[in-house]
């Protein structure tokens, strides 16, 4: 079989059935009915209204609100920041759980209390979820991007987190 272009450029193995295994040597099998569709789609919207819920407040948590960390991220949840200190090091490597975020975040306003975070926009695709966002310290203004992954029921289990050198245009 040829490849196939999934929109990314990224080729994968077209699907063989010949080297499929049966479904009884699978370890877990799942069935759904119509009959499920309505439960599936209840469970569905609440974790999609549950992951929009924890963006809507993620830069209130930034700006200040450190007690959120520990309702809206997962105990196993990480962060990613893609500017390291001069050192090297980046600041999201010890984060380790909702509890060590509120931690750092609670840091963090320590060193900057002057700093005000203010959404842009924010989208949550299924698992997934992003957030533009501006930033200002004084006079000094940059935008910034977070890609969100959530848990099955709807908490922040991690983000990668980055800030440009100019604002998003409100």
């Amino acid at each position: 079989m040829g490849a196939i272009h999934l929109g990314l450029g990224l080729p994968c193995q077209a699907e063989r059935h010949d080297v499929l295994q049966p479904a009884d040597e699978y370890r877990h099998t799942v069935v759904a009915t119509m009959s499920d569709a309505h439960v599936m789609n209840e469970n569905s919207n609440t974790v999609l209204e549950t992951s929009d819920a924890a963006l809507a407040v993620w830069l209130e948590m930034w700006n200040g609100d450190v007690d959120i960390a520990r309702r809206i991220c997962s105990e196993d949840f990480r962060i990613h920041f893609l500017i390291s200190e001069q050192d090297g090091s980046n600041p999201g490597d010890d984060v380790l759980g909702a509890e060590s975020f509120a931690r750092y975040l609670g840091r963090y306003r320590q060193l900057h209390p002057d700093v005000v975070f203010v959404e842009i926009e924010r989208a949550v695709d299924g698992a997934h979820g992003r957030m533009l966002w501006n930033v200002r310290d004084g006079e000094l203004a940059a935008g910034g991007i977070d890609v969100f992954d959530f848990t099955d029921d709807g908490l922040i289990s991690e983000v990668w987190s980055t800030t440009g050198t100019r604002t998003h245009p409100a």
